[in-house]
């Protein structure tokens, strides 16, 4: 996360902090967010941060969610006595931007699940699964 969590109070836990933005692919796009924290007993578990962070858990029902696929985001938090369990980080993304000018011709990325955009003069290659990148 980009910034510090928010401090809990009684009964109720601490927000997760917000991601950072980037322009890499183009379009302003927020990643990395924190993992909100568990509450024990009744109270108000914390929010997820903006960029994919999941929200935490609490003792009478609310169960965490895991951070958003492909941000990066962390998983909420599980409550104090365990009966709310935390949640995974969501995965990670990797992402190349070079000027198209200089791509190779042999330029390829794969499994065919990432990506290779063109944004402007640049090509853009997107990372969501294990891969290679042929130059």
């Amino acid at each position: 996360a980009a910034e510090v969590g928010f401090v809990s109070g009684p009964a109720k836990a601490g927000a997760g902090g917000d991601g950072i933005s980037n322009s890499i692919t183009g379009s302003a796009v927020t990643r990395a967010g924190g993992g909100g924290g568990g509450v024990f007993c009744c109270g108000a578990a914390g929010a997820g941060g903006a960029g994919g962070g999941g929200a935490g858990s609490n003792s009478t029902g609310a169960s965490a969610t895991a951070g958003t696929v492909n941000t990066g985001g962390g998983g909420g938090g599980g409550d104090y006595n365990g009966t709310g369990s935390n949640s995974n980080g969501g995965s990670g993304v990797v992402i190349l931007r070079l000027p198209t000018a200089n791509k190779p011709g042999s330029f390829a990325v794969a499994p065919g699940t990432n990506t290779v955009a063109t944004t402007g003069s640049c090509t853009v290659a997107t990372f969501t699964v294990s891969g290679t990148l042929t130059l």
